[in-house]
């Protein structure tokens, strides 16, 4: 279901992605592989900004993360969805 969910793309830009999405990204990533890895923050966040699905994201990032992509994917998701909403319904301030 959450998967289904139909993300409003046209709210997705690279300030909601820049100030909302690579900062958490960033820190997973140090989180599951323990260290910085600036090109694979880099390709996550780009394929959010080419409005990827969930599904072709887990499917490129598998074999990187093992068993800690989809869970990975699934948290990326509901924050992508809930900036998003933030963002639709004027709850969050442009840039920040």
């Amino acid at each position: 279901p959450l998967f289904a969910y139909s993300v409003d793309w046209d709210e997705v830009d690279d300030s909601l992605v820049t100030s909302k999405i690579r900062p958490w990204v960033n820190t997973k990533i140090k989180e599951f592989i323990g260290s910085e890895e600036k090109s694979l923050v880099d390709f996550i966040c780009g394929q959010i900004l080419a409005h990827k699905s969930p599904a072709v994201i887990l499917d490129d990032i598998r074999q990187i993360l093992d068993e800690d992509a989809e869970v990975f994917v699934v948290k990326l998701w509901r924050l992508l969805i809930f900036e998003v909403e933030a963002k639709r319904r004027g709850l969050v301030l442009p840039g920040k």
